[in-house]
């Protein structure tokens, strides 16, 4: 038997449990949860857990692993990981991303190296031991209380007198996740932008331009989101329209945003399920692209 300690990168197990009680387990980065693209990573944590684990007394780890819910996100960390696999030292992170820079872009570029810098210490630093679901505001439902303390949940459970009956209960919804300065981020996306000069032709950094600038806006619409309950609260018309304004025009700057490159397009996804089919029969299955749409939409308001 091998155990999988799941949750390593944040919440180690076998620090806990006598070394899985002398059984061989697997070092594991969780990392995402629900396919969500959020920026999001603790790369200090994760070049030193994994070497943690293996040189302590007893250890009884057999290798590392990853158990992601999603997919082709924050590069950067499923970048480093892997090379874990092959490490006995805990790397030097800034050293590392300067030579990660050059790779990813094709060309050293002291703004981006900048940008690493920041990055590094800013999202890709999360200390608070907290799973990253990504609750921003803006791909939530709407909602006028969104801080309550608590909101009624109808929930069925049973009883003697009837086969199901709903009890109300409270229940405390997630706060957007925020763990890090966003004016130095804004300081890392302006560094990014003027790396633009010399680095617009590598999709890489056009990717990685792309989703800093969604990380930035996503993380101001929290802000602009509470303005405007507030001002729903103090019942002032003309600074709700202001904010309702606002929250609009970012829904439509990252629709666009995103719209300018493949890696976000949902088309992208569909094309890439069809190239995969090996015969007529896969062929037509996969070729109900309203069926794929489907159960995207069905999945997302789940």
């Amino acid at each position: 038997m091998i155990v999988l300690d799941l949750f390593a990168d944040v919440k180690p197990m076998w620090k806990t449990s006598s070394q899985f009680y002398g059984v061989p387990y697997v070092w594991c980065m969780l990392h995402n949860f629900g396919g969500n693209i959020e920026m999001y990573g603790i790369l200090d944590g994760i070049s030193s857990g994994p070497i943690d684990a293996w040189v302590s007394q007893n250890s009884t780890m057999v290798g590392v692993g990853m158990c992601m819910e999603g997919i082709e996100h924050n590069p950067v960390v499923y970048e480093l990981m892997p090379e874990m696999a092959f490490r006995n030292h805990v790397i030097q992170i800034e050293g590392w991303l300067k030579n990660y820079s050059f790779r990813r872009y094709g060309q050293a570029n002291h703004h981006t190296e900048e940008a690493w810098k920041i990055l590094y210490h800013t999202i890709y630093n999360c200390t608070d031991g907290i799973a990253d679901h990504n609750k921003d505001f803006i791909v939530q439902f709407p909602d006028f209380t969104p801080r309550q303390k608590g909101s009624q949940v109808l929930h069925i459970s049973k009883n003697t007198n009837s086969r199901f009956s709903f009890r109300e209960t409270k229940s405390n919804p997630q706060e957007p996740h925020l763990w890090y300065s966003t004016k130095e981020v804004i300081e890392a996306l302006k560094l990014f932008i003027l790396a633009g000069t010399s680095l617009s032709e590598s999709l890489t950094y056009r990717y990685d331009l792309v989703d800093l600038t969604r990380q930035v806006l996503a993380k101001l619409s929290n802000q602009v989101y509470l303005d405007a309950i507030n001002a729903y609260h103090q019942k002032d018309a003309g600074e709700l329209s202001l904010q309702i304004k606002k929250f609009t025009e970012l829904i439509e700057d990252i629709d666009t945003l995103l719209a300018s490159d493949d890696n976000f397009l949902l088309g992208t996804w569909l094309e890439s399920a069809k190239k995969l089919a090996v015969n007529n029969e896969e062929k037509k299955q996969v070729g109900s692209i309203l069926s794929f749409r489907l159960l995207n939409a069905l999945y997302t308001l789940s």
